[in-house]
């Protein structure tokens, strides 16, 4: 199985939404970052969500969700790497992210743990940061290997 990964569009926003919903994840400032959003499809089902908000040089990744029956096929993994490219792109030097239920996932990919209150100011800012996500999430982080730092 091989899903293609694409960036979202306004008609997304309900498929992200039941993603998001069916997986536990905060969607109230969904529609605000439509624009950050990359989604996997198989076929013509939306089956995963990623978004990047950037903030200078440092990001939120957030939203990574795969829908249950799709998960253990590297779609997660597929959605990362993708939005990974799109932050080197940007000229993004480093992700931060919460999570309740993937910190193994994200330790796998190059994520570490980090003190929640260590985030960049702009991160601290977010939504997510702020109200959405609970303070028993785990904050991790991840630098990211841009051509000046190979």
């Amino acid at each position: 199985m091989t899903p293609t990964i694409e960036p979202a569009r306004e008609a997304d926003l309900d498929a992200i939404r039941a993603v998001l919903s069916a997986g536990g994840l905060p969607v109230e400032d969904v529609n605000a970052h439509i624009e950050s959003f990359v989604l996997a499809r198989w076929q013509s089902a939306t089956i995963g969500t990623i978004a990047l908000q950037q903030v200078g040089e440092a990001a939120l990744l957030r939203s990574l969700c795969v829908v249950a029956q799709y998960r253990g096929h590297a779609v997660g993994t597929r959605l990362l790497s993708a939005i990974e490219e799109r932050a080197v792109a940007r000229g993004i030097r480093e992700l931060y992210l919460l999570t309740t239920s993937a910190a193994d996932f994200f330790a796998q990919h190059g994520f570490s743990v980090s003190v929640r209150t260590a985030a960049p100011p702009g991160i601290l800012g977010t939504e997510q940061f702020r109200t959405l996500c609970p303070a028993t999430a785990v904050c991790m982080r991840r630098i990211l290997q841009t051509t000046s730092t190979k």
